[in-house]
């Protein structure tokens, strides 16, 4: 007895392979994507549901001009020169625009519940549930550490690169 899967008749993995082959081309060539410019953008734009793997860290042209202001001012002011140093100004830039958003997510949430509040006319309490109070304040210090751990790396790297 071997491994497992190595029982099976070896024929029979080649045809299957051979099948599972012509239909990925035939699926693929009925399968051509978006065509049109704006197709493309918004298709461009699929992997920023998650934001885990956007390449985007913005999301309109209005936040990315305010986005590349606040990176270009931190390469300004750190003036980084390996190839590090950049990713590590870039991660700070990334952490602060996260933190400008958990912000306006917070503003966004309070206004909603004030509106409900003011719609009920029951107009008791204006402030967010302790829960999401908690998740944000969670958030809010994860961001904060990370923006600090940040710059001491980038500040250790600039000494050492002035010591050498």
């Amino acid at each position: 007895m071997g491994s497992f899967g190595k029982q099976s008749n070896e024929k029979d993995h080649a045809m299957t392979s051979e099948r599972q082959i012509a239909a990925n081309r035939r699926n693929a060539q009925r399968s051509t994507g978006p065509r049109s410019p704006e197709g493309r953008e918004i298709s461009s734009r699929n992997s920023q549901r998650h934001g885990v793997l956007s390449q985007r860290v913005t999301t309109d042209i209005e936040e990315n001009e305010l986005y590349e202001r606040m990176l270009n001012g931190f390469m300004d002011e750190y003036g980084p020169r390996s190839e590090t140093e950049i990713l590590l100004v870039e991660r700070l830039a990334n952490l602060f625009w996260r933190e400008r958003r958990l912000i306006q997510t917070e503003r966004s949430q309070l206004s909603l519940q004030q509106s409900d509040i003011y719609a009920a006319s029951m107009a008791k309490d204006q402030s967010l549930t302790l829960t999401d109070q908690l998740l944000i304040g969670r958030y809010q210090t994860m961001l904060t550490n990370q923006i600090n751990i940040t710059i001491s790396q980038i500040e250790r790297l600039m000494q050492r690169e002035a010591a050498e």
